[in-house]
């Protein structure tokens, strides 16, 4: 699996695909962009996934995983890289250590 593309801005909203392969018939996916939900997620065949960036925790490479709605779940190990925007800062992720993080996609 490879994302297109694979860099992005850390104020989110870029438009990615992820190229890959059976996709289908694993029910609705969830992506995350490093712990951060992405938005607008669609299967949209056997072998693409679109979606929107969140916003970045930080600055760099980021893992990205596919969790589907039957359990199956895929990782892209810092497949995804967040670029600093001047001006604007980051929003820290809050949760509880032992918990999974709660999603922020709005």
């Amino acid at each position: 699996m490879r994302l297109e593309p694979a860099n992005g801005e850390s104020d989110g909203g870029q438009a990615i695909r992820v190229i890959g392969a059976d996709f289908l018939g694993h029910g609705p996916a969830v992506v995350y962009v490093g712990m951060r939900s992405a938005r607008a997620v669609v299967i949209e065949d056997d072998h693409h996934i679109s979606l929107k960036t969140p916003e970045a925790e930080g600055f760099g490479p980021v893992d990205v995983r596919i969790d589907f709605g039957d359990g199956t779940s895929r990782t892209l190990s810092q497949a995804f890289t967040y670029r600093e925007v001047e001006g604007k800062p980051l929003r820290p992720v809050f949760f509880k250590p032992g918990t999974v993080p709660v999603p922020t996609a709005e």
